[in-house]
């Protein structure tokens, strides 16, 4: 099994080395198996790796199970990470200890390969349930694109990351222009076909950089992050979303032929150096977005 078709990948962290090499032996077959020899080293390598479960034994010098359990659920990258506990303590106490550290399962020296295997094979499945919950969470079911929710948190964390890097930071909110005519004439179902086709021309144009992404704002409305994008470079991608939309055709139920326009309102900030929060960021972009309607529709105007 090649390591694109194993199953996950899984963190040993063990100070025996027999014992650490007889778990590595058991899941290397089928999983991509990381170890470690303390907690210190455990906690590099988890934030580094990214495992989907650690395997944490409980008895280690300098820093034991618990005391690195902790450390893994006060770090922003490694808090959700499941741990298993491994250990030859096999007093209650002990396991409802590391359980209420944390821990998700509790496996007791010597393994048993076969159960070993299975307790692992549970975790990875919540895991996958897990995510597959947070990503429906964070996703619009119309427009197919990340909801407001998910563009708050990638929001935040870009801004920060610009922050770091001293760069730009761009903006575009887009609004569809007479939803509720629209919706009103048409109806809403053939309304939520239209928002996902303009979400689709919205993908094709305006993502261009790595890391760019849009997402589902409001009602009729949609966000655009473009990363190191400058005012010129926001204007000039709206621009090209606008026209998009304008030129494009959009068949009813009743295969009619209708035509659509946007509205866009672009912004940018170098969160470094510019006197800014993120909320006056998406505040002056949402400005000029109600500017463009006001002065017509179907244009883009840039916050100045």
């Amino acid at each position: 099994m090649t390591e694109n078709t194993k199953k996950g990948t899984i963190l040993v962290v063990d100070d025996s080395r027999v014992s650490q090499t007889h778990l590595v032996q058991i899941l290397q077959e089928d999983y991509v198996v990381h170890a470690a020899s303390g907690g210190l080293e455990a906690i590099q390598i988890a934030k580094a790796a990214k495992p989907d479960i650690i395997l944490l034994d409980v008895v280690m010098p300098q820093m034991d199970g618990y005391e690195t359990i902790t450390a893994l659920r006060e770090g922003e990258e490694t808090h959700s990470i499941p741990v298993i506990f491994i250990t030859s303590l096999d007093q209650g106490s002990d396991e409802e200890k590391g359980l209420r550290l944390g821990a998700v399962d509790y496996i007791t020296k010597p393994y048993n390969p076969i159960i070993v295997k299975l307790r692992i094979s549970i975790q990875l499945k919540i895991v996958e349930q897990v995510n597959k919950i947070r990503e429906l969470s964070m996703m619009d079911t119309v427009s197919r694109l990340p909801n407001r929710r998910y563009f708050d948190k990638r929001l935040r964390e870009e801004w920060q990351r610009a922050a770091n890097e001293n760069r730009q930071l761009g903006i575009l909110m887009i609004d569809l222009d007479k939803l509720r005519t629209f919706n009103a004439i048409y109806g809403y179902n053939q309304g939520d076909v239209c928002l996902f086709e303009v979400a689709k021309i919205i993908s094709e144009n305006a993502l261009l950089s790595p890391g760019d992404f849009a997402a589902r704002w409001a009602y009729g409305g949609f966000a655009v992050l473009l990363l190191s994008a400058s005012g010129g470079e926001c204007s000039a991608i709206g621009e090209n979303i606008r026209k998009a939309v304008e030129e494009s055709q959009f068949k009813t139920e009743n295969n009619d032929e209708i035509k659509v326009t946007i509205s866009v309102g672009a912004n940018s900030v170098a969160p470094a150096s510019d006197d800014c929060t993120v909320e006056q960021f998406i505040s002056n972009a949402d400005s000029a977005l109600y500017l463009a309607k006001e002065l017509g529709r179907n244009q883009v105007v840039i916050h100045s």
